[in-house]
């Protein structure tokens, strides 16, 4: 109600029965009648009558149902009672449709097939779905109001859960039984990010896939290695065989030879992977020289670039070493030195870098070649892809070469960045967590038995 509104409305009304009741004073106290009397009689009535009409308004306004209001109301009562019962269907009809989607919502998140929980500013749970409570196995009532992190135990998932890290999930095996693999995700949902939903999937069945898939690959690439070093060896053997009616058959053995190694390196990478992804619980803590490393690794480098005299050049911490296993440390810096050499043209320059900074241990290799499209780069970790296949297959590569460094980089805490661009070079990072570093002057390595790469 604007201010014309309300005053044509309230204030009108009103002056008019007090100039009516002046009127009448004046009228009756010609009479005779002394005319202060007529007033304050008329007053206390006109007082009267609004504590009356007050009373029907809070009676009217106590009534649970606030049905349309009652007759005897006038004035500035009556409208104060009108918006009230307009305001309050309003608010009725929201309460209902707020009432419907809740209904629904609970519905829906009831068919979901993933667990839902929500989770409030200190880590309690305000609600949660049957799924969730089976998948996590919690009780819908009695663990409601209770600490997630005082209900769900494993290490990994209190530092999950602590961490936060947005877009990261974890996987792991539900408390409710080993045989149900789940994947969590964490995602903040209010304007403070201080509250969260948990998303609970059972990734049971595509778990058994994919140790199926491992299992499959691992046994093929196994059965494969016996035939591959008997047709390797007569291939060999045939070649080297300088009689006259073989020679016209010398460059068909070349080719035969230089396939089934390319078949040979493809069964062995395969193995690796294999390896990387099935042996959970190798130990990644030795102490391992990287610089050391780093010099055998330059040193096959640059046997490996023959008639193309890279310029490679090492830049190393000597003092910095890591905790790591030796083997699949020195996979990935291997294959990624060898990607370099295979990809930066003649007189090309390669530079390894191993540093330290605020937040990273950082082994780098860049290289001025051909460089990377920017469409391609979220895609080169996985299997068997390849940037630009004629290229790839010519320089030999198997396409397993950066899915081999994802993994053993992801079973030491760390990560892969690139960085390229096309025809300008590229920029391969592996960022160890600080966690790893090893500080070598503070090791006597005269007693340490595992110190050689």
């Amino acid at each position: 109600m604007n201010w014309r509104e309300y005053f044509h409305k309230v204030i009108v009304p009103e002056l008019r029965l007090l100039g009516l009741i002046v009127f009448a004073c004046l009228l009756i106290s010609s009479t005779g009648v002394p005319f202060t009397w007529l007033i304050a009689i008329s007053l206390l009535a006109f007082t009267a009558f609004h504590v009356y009409q007050m009373k029907l308004l809070l009676a009217w306004l106590m009534d649970k149902q606030l049905v349309a209001p009652p007759d005897d109301l006038r004035g500035i009562w009556y409208e104060i009672a009108l918006e009230t019962h307009r305001r309050n269907k309003i608010t009725r009809a929201n309460d209902a449709k707020l009432r419907q989607l809740i209904a629904q919502f609970r519905k829906v998140s009831t068919a979901l097939p993933d667990g839902i929980l929500i989770l409030d500013e200190l880590n309690r749970i305000e609600w949660l779905n049957k799924r969730a409570a089976k998948l996590l196995g919690l009780r819908r009532d009695q663990d409601r109001g209770s600490n997630i992190i005082n209900l769900v135990r494993d290490p990994s998932f209190v530092k999950f859960y602590n961490d936060k890290i947005e877009g990261e999930s974890l996987r792991l095996d539900s408390p409710a039984s080993n045989q149900i693999k789940l994947d969590l995700r964490l995602i903040p949902y209010n304007n403070n990010n201080n509250k969260h939903l948990l998303i609970v999937q059972d990734f049971s069945a595509l778990h058994r896939m994919e140790q199926m898939r491992q299992d499959f690959v691992a046994n093929v690439s196994h059965e494969l290695r016996t035939p591959l070093s008997v047709i390797v060896g007569y291939i060999e053997t045939l070649d080297d065989d300088d009689s006259p009616e073989l020679e016209a058959y010398h460059s068909i053995f070349w080719q035969m030879k230089q396939q089934s190694d390319r078949m040979t390196q493809l069964v062995e990478d395969l193995l690796i992977l294999s390896n990387l992804e099935n042996d959970q619980h190798i130990n990644r803590q030795n102490n391992v020289v990287v610089p050391k490393m780093l010099d055998g690794i330059v040193d096959d480098a640059i046997i490996l670039s023959g008639s193309k005299n890279h310029d490679i050049i090492l830049e190393a911490d000597e003092n910095l070493w890591l905790k790591g296993n030796t083997r699949e440390i020195h996979a990935v810096f291997s294959n990624l030195m060898s990607n370099a050499v295979h990809y930066t043209p003649e007189l090309g320059r390669i530079v390894i870098r191993w540093y330290q900074t605020a937040d990273h241990i950082i082994m780098e290799v860049e290289d001025n070649g051909t460089g990377i499209d920017h469409q391609h780069i979220d895609r080169l970790t996985e299997r068997f892809y390849r940037a630009d296949e004629g290229r790839s297959r010519s320089a030999g590569g198997t396409g397993l070469g950066l899915a081999i460094v994802k993994h053993a980089l992801q079973r030491h805490d760390a990560q892969l960045s690139i960085s390229s661009e096309l025809l300008v070079g590229s920029t391969f990072r592996c960022l160890f967590p600080i966690e790893r570093g090893i500080d070598a002057s503070s090791i006597d390595t005269t007693e340490d038995p595992i110190l050689t790469p």
